[in-house]
């Protein structure tokens, strides 16, 4: 897979530098962050081409994509396992927060999603492997290079996957307009899983199901919904605001 933008080239160095092939950096693009590029390549060994040609384009990197002259070759994005995303709460001493999407086929929105589990201190997000969006370089670029920083998770049955996480104590919260309760009316403090849906279909009704419980974000009646990225943001925060915040 390919990996382009200086901030996510950089966060691919830092936290799997086993994983890159090669790395192709643009003249013109040589200055502040992608010297550090340079020196951690070389620290790595990792094989790089510095390229003179304005006309050249980097093989398998999308026309439209904006890479700030750098792009780097990954054998294929580290997806993490159950047991490392339970590790990584551990490691944390913190209550466990998780994500678990289903359906999310948009790059732009799970690129998004993945940038907030990061900056509001969520463990691990678990996505299915089918009818849905993978970690592709788009998804790495709308996450600023954050999907290197968190355990993502691909799994084949994402109700297998809450059985897993209740069996640990933790429980599992659908986020959907199907329910009357207000999510800023709950106790979130407990060790939790947040699911989302996609925006056209939601949660399918086997997975809500395996729910604890149901909470919804309240919104103007003049929008039938919030972006899927949007709203996992809210409740990210809510969560961070109770435990951490409130205190």
């Amino acid at each position: 897979m390919v990996v382009w933008g200086i901030n996510p080239v950089l966060e691919a160095l830092e936290e799997n530098p086993e994983a890159i092939e090669r790395i192709i950096i643009f003249k013109k693009a040589l200055s502040g962050k992608v010297y550090r590029i340079l020196e951690l390549a070389k620290r790595q060994e990792i094989q790089v081409k510095i390229v003179d040609d304005p006309n050249f384009h980097p093989p398998k990197v999308p026309p439209q994509a904006n890479t700030q002259g750098v792009v780097a070759y990954i054998a294929e994005f580290p997806y993490a396992s159950l047991e490392d995303i339970e590790k990584s709460w551990a490691l944390s001493h913190e209550t466990p927060l998780v994500l678990a999407l289903d359906g999310i086929t948009d790059p732009q929105n799970l690129g998004s999603i993945v940038r907030s589990a990061v900056a509001l201190f969520a463990h691990g997000i678990v996505i299915p492997k089918h009818r849905a969006c993978e970690v592709t370089g788009t998804v790495i670029k709308a996450s600023s290079g954050a999907a290197f920083k968190i355990p993502i998770a691909k799994v084949t049955n994402l109700k297998h996957a809450l059985s897993y996480f209740k069996k640990l104590g933790v429980y599992v919260m659908g986020l959907t307009h199907k329910t009357e309760t207000n999510i800023f009316d709950l106790d979130l403090c407990l060790p939790l899983v947040i699911v989302a849906g996609s925006e056209g279909s939601g949660i399918k009704p086997s997975l809500l199901k395996e729910c604890d419980f149901l909470a919804k974000i309240p919104i103007s009646s003049r929008m039938e919904s919030l972006n899927v990225s949007n709203a996992v943001a809210i409740a990210l925060y809510e969560v961070q605001r109770q435990r951490r915040f409130a205190k």
